[in-house]
């Protein structure tokens, strides 16, 4: 997904858990391995489905995006050792996201192309906090709404549905080799996604050294009513370029290794290279005066065509007494210029048989990409790439959560999570021109999300 106004609309994985996508990229073994639960020991005993509901609710601060996202996963084990896995998901989110444009002294009015509403508009009419125009003599509709002084530019009629689905199948070819295969589906009003994995993994030593690797294939394409636009194009103009696409090919390879009776851990490495339309379509940068720093125009961000991206993942099990802790260290670096690091760390601590409380905390940092800017200048040359994306700035977060489970069958379980984000920077840029360099720059996230689900088990 990628974030949008309610008009055009668009996100880019998954939420706006900003970090989420980064985090999430580790791979599916690594995360595999950090499952949590009273019936985790169990989950895969040949013969038994298990199915697991849950709901996420999702909340920025500020009005910002809001998000419900109901999931179902099935797994079926089947009495050969095979398992079948399907999931779908539905997005719901609403509210205001960051245009990338600079805030003001004054306010600051945006227009930009809409579809056209189910009835003609004639004249100008209220959507919210928008006007609803029809061009004269060309049927063409425009949305325009505005921006209190001092305040970030966000658009707040943002929303959007996304529908995803995916479907894998995990093959035992011998008691020590697994074969994993499979595909997923993501649809939104201007933006699909299709991807397809295979993998295999293999045990050694009595099952205490596995090895893994696998490779993912993603097709993208963007389709925003009005066109991709084409690197610093003008804003308030009329969109010429037509949908366009991109690719994504990943390979991960790791080892997992039993070092003690209480302590697993796990190693990997991937590589991944995109290829094609890498720029978010909504996405804008304000053109300022030199001198005063007073906005002059807006153009559509910059960004390569191409991509390459590397991480290390490192994550540990470790059996604490009573308690079993998850603690993982992942650096990740592109040729962007972004580096991360992300530390994760966990505790499930049980209260009886039928009870756990699990504590987290997670950290993490990111580094800009190179072209990154929170605005051009009217007398300089433009650059060849330039975004004033907050995900692709420099920033910190920190994630502090709490999930508890309650085994209310043998086979059932309830759990509930609730975890609170907050990103933080540099607010300001000194060397800005004019008022501009006093101005709150930083469009940092502070979110709270939390997540109930239900998972049962049958033969």
């Amino acid at each position: 997904m990628q974030l949008k106004p309610a008009k055009p609309g668009h996100l880019a994985a998954g939420l706006s858990l900003l970090t989420a996508a980064l985090l999430a990229s580790t791979s599916a073994e690594a995360q595999d391995s950090q499952a949590h639960g009273l019936m985790q020991e169990d989950a895969a005993a040949p013969g038994t489905t298990t199915v697991d509901s849950a709901v996420l609710f999702y909340k920025e601060s500020g009005g910002r995006v809001q998000a419900i996202e109901p999931t179902t996963e099935i797994t079926i084990n089947r009495l050969n050792g095979d398992t079948l896995t399907a999931s779908f998901t539905f997005d719901s989110l609403t509210g205001a996201t960051p245009t990338g444009a600079t805030p003001w002294s004054q306010p600051q009015t945006f227009t930009t192309l809409i579809p056209a509403p189910s009835h003609q508009v004639a004249s100008t009419s209220a959507s919210g906090n928008r006007t609803i125009v029809t061009v004269p003599g060309t049927g063409l509709v425009q949305s325009s709404y505005s921006v209190p002084a001092n305040s970030l530019p966000v658009d707040s009629g943002f929303h959007d549905r996304r529908y995803a689905g995916s479907l894998g199948y995990s093959l035992l070819m011998d008691p020590d080799t697994r074969l994993k295969f499979g595909g997923a589906l993501s649809f939104e009003r201007d933006y699909a996604s299709y991807s397809g994995n295979v993998g295999i993994s293999r045990d050694l030593f009595n099952k205490n050294t596995t090895l893994s690797l696998a490779a993912n294939f993603e097709y993208d394409q963007s389709k925003p009513y009005y066109g991709t636009p084409t690197p610093f194009e003008n804003y308030a103009g009329q969109i010429t370029g037509g949908h366009d696409h991109k690719t994504v090919v990943s390979l991960v390879g790791g080892i997992t290794q039993t070092v003690t009776r209480f302590w697993l851990t796990q190693l990997n490495y991937s590589f991944g290279s995109n290829r094609g339309y890498q720029a978010d379509p909504y996405k804008i940068l304000t053109v300022v005066d030199a001198a005063s720093g007073a906005p002059q125009s807006y153009l559509y961000e910059s960004r390569p065509r191409s991509r390459t991206r590397q991480s290390v993942y490192w994550g540990n099990k470790i059996q604490i007494g009573p308690t079993v802790a998850d603690v993982s260290l992942r650096y990740y670096h592109d040729n962007w210029g972004i580096k991360s690091i992300t530390i994760d760390a966990s505790e499930q601590v049980p209260f009886g048989r039928n009870f756990y409380v699990e504590p987290l905390f997670r950290y993490y940092h990111q580094s800009a990409v190179n072209f990154f800017r929170y605005y051009l200048v009217s007398n300089a040359a433009l650059p060849q790439y330039a975004s004033a994306d907050s995900r692709l700035s420099r920033f910190n977060a920190t994630t502090i959560g709490i999930k508890a489970g309650v085994r209310l069958l043998p086979d059932t379980e309830l759990y509930v999570d609730v975890e609170r984000y907050r990103q933080t920077g540099a607010h300001n840029d000194p060397t800005a021109p004019g008022a501009l360099a006093s101005m709150d720059l930083f469009s940092g996230v502070h979110a709270l999300s939390a997540m109930t689900g239900f998972r049962f088990k049958f033969q």
